[in-house]
């Protein structure tokens, strides 16, 4: 482990359930036995050193936490993913793993007062952090309705289908359930497309346009075609919610920061300060790394919002940004991962 190595917990494996073929449902607790705070929607990022190289992967939690259920995190095989191979081929009930932590803004609104109705779009493995969302949200907010389309191959490679039927039945009046299987006859109702949406959303759609809320997970193109072709149909962006289950794949940023000039940050967390000098190309999680200063991270590239603080002085301006919503950057909140201080000094609270 690296100098950081003190901001790692450990967590305990303590059941496995195979789901269907390479893809597995893990369920962790503290060492000592507790259980592992977190909030439903969110990600549970693990930390691995081989051969003295330190590499970080985050997965989709899949359980309820406001259901009481102990945190359970679903991971598919990726042929060559070493780490997910790692996890499904060779991990046993009581192995140890090393986290730096929960983190994620996809999760519920605070206010639901707003929203009449939510839809879930999902491909594949996508489906996780959205499953334990839809089970939260038809548990425990009974005025509600929702709408899942889910797109897979066939129906043997649903992951959650008997869960998500299960559902189905126990909250017929109030949620509603689209496959999509691309290998279908029915070339009409087979992918996902952007002539195919607007069809499920008009006859699906129980409230008005603006009482709705829209969660988006899976591959990048799939993200990105939903999201244009709901924003065609005139639903804004902030009504729209994304997570991406693969956020490791580096995008091409072309923009830079009129202001490159060196400007001091500071840190504060759990009372402490820590203060250190930024200046671009150095993302602020870039420079906190070369001054030994440990703070939370994933991606690294804008991605999955586990790196996110609230700027309270100064300004910080972001070269990439996939996770956060209107309502969160006008609160002040940044990614320290492609974040970079402009105009002066700034403070940033974790």
């Amino acid at each position: 482990m690296s100098g950081t190595s003190a901001i790692y917990k450990s967590v305990v494996i303590t059941t496995i359930r195979q789901e269907n073929i390479g893809v597995k449902t893990f369920t962790v607790t503290c060492e000592d036995g507790s259980p592992v705070p977190y909030q439903s929607g969110q990600f549970i990022t693990f930390v691995f050193t081989i051969k003295g190289i330190e590499e970080r992967r985050s997965y989709s939690i899949s359980s309820s936490a406001e259901l009481g259920e102990p945190l359970s995190f679903t991971v598919k095989r990726i042929e060559n993913g070493t780490y997910s191979r790692l996890l499904v081929d060779k991990s046993e009930p009581g192995d140890k793993l090393q986290t730096s932590g929960v983190a994620g803004l996809f999760r519920l609104p605070q206010d639901f007062s707003k929203y009449q109705q939510f839809f879930f779009f999902a491909a594949g493995i996508g489906i996780t952090p959205e499953f334990s969302l839809i089970k939260t949200l038809l548990n425990t907010h009974p005025k509600t309705k929702a709408v899942l389309i889910f797109s897979n191959r066939w129906q043997e490679s649903v992951v959650f289908f008997d869960e998500i039927n299960a559902l189905q039945a126990k909250f017929s009046e109030r949620f509603r359930v689209e496959f999509l299987y691309s290998t279908s006859y029915h070339l009409e109702r087979a992918r996902l497309n952007k002539a195919l949406l607007p069809v499920l959303l008009k006859e699906y759609s129980e409230a008005p346009k603006s009482a709705m809320l829209f969660y988006v997970c899976g591959p990048y193109n799939y993200m990105r075609m939903v999201n244009l072709a709901l924003e065609e149909q005139g639903v804004e962006s902030d009504q729209i919610r994304k997570e991406n289950f693969r956020p490791f794949e580096r995008p091409v940023i072309k923009t830079e920061p009129r202001d490159q000039k060196a400007y001091k940050v500071t840190i504060r967390r759990s009372g402490a300060e820590q203060t250190f000098i930024c200046q671009y190309p150095d993302s602020i999680l870039e420079a906190a790394k070369k001054n030994g200063i440990a703070l939370p991270y994933s991606c690294e590239i804008g991605r999955c919002g586990s790196c996110s603080g609230k700027c309270v002085k100064g300004k910080v301006w972001m070269s990439y940004d996939e996770v956060l919503m209107d309502t969160d950057t006008a609160l002040g909140i940044v990614l320290t991962c492609t974040g970079h201080p402009v105009g002066g000094d700034v403070v940033i609270e974790l």
